[in-house]
């Protein structure tokens, strides 16, 4: 099995806060520290999203994504390359960027294939991202987990389940409410689940296949979203790598002129 690159981890340690084992503990201490698992320096995907309307198949994409988040600014990141095929010898480019500070809007680019260049565009968080079930909002999970309030449904001390409302003073959050679904794995807690209710429609975001991917740190293989209407997005994680920080490849200009390539892991 491939191992995870930890330079990222070295370079820049994020220590993971102890799980207090008493009933004190409040509902967002528990989303702090699922939290914390999305706090690594910089990371890898590489995957593949197929979007299906009732059982057929609509279209399917590969794509790396990358993230990279710097905890001296709280400045999350993300940038996502995804190709579909045309014919047998030709593909499609679809590139997106997205930085997201404290409790504001991200500013959001896209790649204009056809024309080989970089738009600053509007942010609209309940976009879909390429007609999936998945929101550009849904990208910048780090900052996302700042966006609600939060209180226990169920204060299971190993699977929780958290709703979020939307605090008063975040710009437009797509989601009405959410609610969490967490697993207790050893000192830190993973979300396995999310249910989000958007314009009084709700779908259901569900996580599988966690593995440990460096120490203390756990990572899905695959994502499953029912959306409104018969609709579904199913996304496979193929590999994750935690790396240290490239932040010239989350830039605008990198976003035209270089493509992402997944880094290279070790035995």
């Amino acid at each position: 099995m491939k191992t995870a690159l930890l330079l990222g981890i070295l370079v820049s340690p994020i220590v993971l806060l102890p799980v207090p084992s008493d009933a004190s503990v409040s509902a967002e201490e528990v989303v702090i520290r699922a939290r914390q698992q999305l706090c690594v320096p910089a990371e890898f995907v590489l995957g593949e999203m197929k979007v299906y309307r009732g059982d057929k198949l609509k279209r399917s994409y590969a794509f790396i994504l990358a993230k990279v988040w710097d905890a001296e600014t709280q400045t999350e990141f993300v940038r996502v390359d995804f190709k579909t095929a045309i014919n047998d010898s030709v593909h499609a480019d679809h590139r997106y960027l997205l930085k997201r500070t404290a409790h504001t809007p991200a500013t959001q680019w896209l790649y204009l294939p056809a024309l080989r260049r970089v738009r600053i565009v509007p942010y609209q968080p309940d976009d879909p991202l390429l007609q999936s079930d998945y929101l550009f909002y849904d990208l910048t999970a780090i900052h996302n987990f700042n966006d609600y309030h939060y209180r226990f449904v169920d204060s299971h001390p190993h699977a929780p389940v958290v709703e979020g409302t939307p605090r008063h003073n975040t710009f437009a959050v797509p989601y009405e409410r959410a609610v969490f679904h967490l697993e207790r794995r050893g000192e830190t807690y993973l979300v396995t689940a999310i249910e989000g209710v958007s314009r009084g429609v709700g779908k259901r975001a569900r996580f599988a296949g966690f593995r440990e991917v460096a120490p203390g740190y756990y990572r899905p293989q695959g994502l499953t979203i029912d959306g409104a209407r018969g609709t579904r997005t199913e996304l496979a994680f193929h590999d994750w790598a935690f790396h240290s920080p490239t932040p010239q490849l989350v830039t605008p200009t990198s976003l035209e002129t270089q493509a992402l390539v997944f880094p290279a892991t070790v035995q």
